[in-house]
């Protein structure tokens, strides 16, 4: 590898950390750029060339740019991690597992986390709120726990790029869904314990 990936993300907290995660993992070398939302630094012309949104993260890697955070973990695996992070492409069956957990740790579970901060002023909204948040987080356990009861991580092969998807972004619910639930309590303090994460500041 002759050159360095670039990873382009806030300044603060955004969803650039899994893929940071990741690469610490891979041990690919990388350059950070951080952007401040707040000093227009995500809508001049030249980052929009790279993500017409003006959001991040984004992925530089040669003449390949990508956004969206599941989509550059899926590729970084693939690209970097030659069948250690990712099932092969020759198990269909694998392969498909695997893809799903990237895809509902993204599509689902982060979605309703994002929904169960959504802001509330009155005492109904509030008791709402946190009765929607506990329903759900009673039905992420259903999903989770069995799994993880038996096993380390996600896939039965072992430690894998899904388990960094869920790894950062499990915390955001962990008053509902971790604290006092032993399986997914286990589950993030092997991933917190990982010296990847610790090197991309994860947690």
């Amino acid at each position: 590898m002759s050159e360095k990936l670039h990873l382009y993300a806030m300044a603060y907290q955004d969803r650039s950390d899994r893929i940071r995660w990741l690469l610490e993992e891979l041990k690919v070398p990388y350059v950070d750029h951080f952007l401040e939302k707040s000093a227009g630094e995500m809508d001049t012309p030249e980052y929009r060339k790279l993500n017409p949104m003006g959001r991040t993260p984004t992925l530089v890697d040669g003449d390949l740019v990508l956004w969206e955070s599941a989509a550059v973990c899926l590729y970084l695996a693939d690209r970097y991690g030659a069948g250690t992070l990712a099932p092969k492409f020759d198990n269909v069956k694998n392969r498909a597992e695997y893809t799903k957990w990237m895809v509902w740790s993204v599509g689902t579970l982060e979605c309703v986390i994002a929904r169960m901060f959504t802001h509330v002023s009155t005492p109904e909204e509030k008791q709402a709120t946190h009765a929607f948040n506990k329903q759900q987080a009673e039905i992420f356990k259903l999903v989770l726990n069995p799994i993880l009861s038996k096993q380390d991580y996600i896939l039965p092969s072992g430690f894998s790029a899904a388990d960094i998807m869920l790894g950062a972004i499990i915390p955001g619910a962990e008053e509902f869904l971790v604290r006092g639930n032993p399986p997914l309590e286990a589950y993030m303090a092997r991933l917190m314990k990982r010296e990847a994460a610790i090197r991309a500041k994860v947690f």
